[in-house]
């Protein structure tokens, strides 16, 4: 049996304020189906690549070979099979197909030019060519590129597979695949046997506890405050007696040494109080370190004049020669939150555009008044400048903006760094931010999950199920399509 050991981890970026890891220490088997999880920015991605060399540590010891998914591809020209050799040098060709046929993926797209395969296609075969190849397999986010259908195919094929480390920010399809859960916060590392399910649930306790404790704490910090204050006011009082004459009988003289003494007794009192004090607040401080308390988003949707919002009408899209979409319907109602489904390849965010006035080329009828304001969230997003050029540019709210990147877990530092440097997740939280800024009749968003920690996922839940937005989304979550949706349409039906 082996395992990988990290011993007082520590690991900055050169442009970072602040270190990704701090004394990071754990053991893990390598036997185990891993899921690795936690906020955007907690340095998930970093901590794959140090396993595997490509950034020096210096600090863990791992006893075995790493592999990671995904790696550069050296021609995008070359023949898949070429491509699939070269991240498993050692394997044969008979197991190479085998993992293909596993993962779903087609036998005669081992000798099409690499680039000719989509995106679902690209990831199985790197998949692929990691499983039949030698290694630990460290997969980042390997589900990004994959359909629901292509996840469900994506988790079974893991849980026959004997140990891997995944990062990923699917509920449904980390439940699917995993039997530990590593979480990773700014201040330790968690390690839990069990599903994400399993997980969330006693993290949920835990948080509870911790948020009582916080509490209590903050009512004894609270009343010690007040006691301080009352003894010390009558402490004052008391000294402040000595020097008093005493008015109702001229003559009868005052025991100075007497209120001396009270005013000092008050004042040791007060002081101890102060001390008691104190350590409350050093005690909240200990629990702050591991707390995160997670703030709710808020959407202001714009009531629209009349019910129905838009309506497509024998809709055709045509990409090259292909007839990419067809005679498509759809009437989108006010408060409907509808989930376009559909396979790779569908049409799914092409139709997006096309609703968010990104696309003209078209046949049919798109009913859209031009009083009609549509939020758009684009699948893939690309900022470079600062986060106030950003919401400046944009014409929102930048006090605002900001303060719904610090409840999606934004950190101080990051408000002064360049977009350019952010994260995949780092960047959707911003064009999310932005779009929850805008009071629109319509939210249009592709893909809105890419990339996002699982506590932004079911924050951005919580801020749909309570609003009276009317939503029209792209999303292979299974479980967000599952709570969110009031209407599916699946355009391969």
């Amino acid at each position: 049996m082996s395992y990988i050991q990290i011993n007082k981890l520590n690991f900055s970026y050169p442009d970072s304020l602040q270190p990704v890891f701090c004394d990071l220490s754990f053991r893990l088997d390598t036997d185990w189906k891993t899921g690795l999880v936690g906020r955007n920015g907690t340095g998930k991605t970093t901590f794959l690549k140090i396993l595997c060399g490509e950034l020096n540590e210096g600090a863990p010891v791992s006893r075995i070979t790493c592999r990671r998914f995904p790696r550069p591809v050296s021609d995008p020209a070359k023949c898949a099979y070429e491509l699939a050799e070269e991240i498993a040098p050692e394997a044969e060709f008979w197991q190479i197909q085998r993992e293909t046929n596993l993962l779903g993926l087609p036998e005669e797209a081992l000798f099409r030019p690499f680039a000719t395969l989509s995106g679902g296609e690209q990831t199985k075969l790197q998949l692929a060519a990691l499983f039949a190849g030698e290694g630990y397999p460290l997969l980042d986010e390997p589900n990004d590129h994959l359909d629901e259908k292509g996840r469900k195919i994506l988790a079974e094929y893991l849980s026959s597979k004997k140990g891997y480390l995944v990062v990923s920010h699917d509920r449904a399809f980390l439940d699917g695949c995993c039997d530990h859960i590593l979480s990773l916060s700014r201040t330790n590392a968690e390690l839990v046997r069990g599903n994400y399910s399993v997980w969330r649930e006693m993290r949920d306790r835990a948080e509870n506890a911790e948020k009582t404790e916080k509490d209590r704490l903050e009512k004894e910090r609270a009343r010690l405050s007040k006691m301080v204050r009352q003894v010390s006011d009558w402490a004052d009082s008391a000294e402040k007696a000595k020097y008093r004459k005493n008015d109702g009988d001229l003559h009868a003289a005052i025991d100075r040494g007497f209120m001396g003494a009270k005013a000092a007794k008050l004042q040791k009192r007060a002081t101890a109080l102060k001390q008691r004090r104190a350590q409350a607040e050093s005690e909240i401080a200990e629990r702050l370190k591991g707390f995160e308390e997670i703030e709710t988003l808020t959407l202001f949707p714009q009531p629209y004049f009349k019910s129905e919002l838009l309506r497509l009408e024998h809709v055709g899209i045509t990409f090259g020669e292909r007839a990419l979409i067809s005679d498509f319907e759809l009437t989108v109602y006010a408060k409907e939150r509808i989930a376009l489904a559909g396979g790779n390849g569908a049409g799914k965010s092409t139709l997006i555009k096309l609703i968010a006035g990104e696309l003209s080329a078209y046949t049919g009828t798109r009913a859209i008044s031009p009083r009609l304001h549509i939020s758009y969230v684009p699948q893939l997003c690309d900022f470079s400048g600062s986060l106030s050029d950003f919401a400046r540019e944009r014409n929102v709210d930048e006090s605002y903006f900001k303060a719904i990147l610090k409840k999606l877990g934004f950190q101080p530092s990051d408000f002064a760094r360049d977009m350019r440097l952010f994260s995949q997740g780092q960047k959707k939280k911003a064009a999310l931010a932005r779009s929850l800024c805008e009071r629109a009749h319509l939210y249009v968003w592709d893909e809105p999950l890419n990339y996002l920690d699982v506590t932004a996922r079911e924050q951005l839940e919580r801020a749909l199920l309570s609003s009276e937005a009317t939503v029209l989304f792209v999303e292979h979550d299974a479980a967000f399509t599952q709570n969110i949706s009031t209407r599916i349409v699946n355009l391969n039906e």
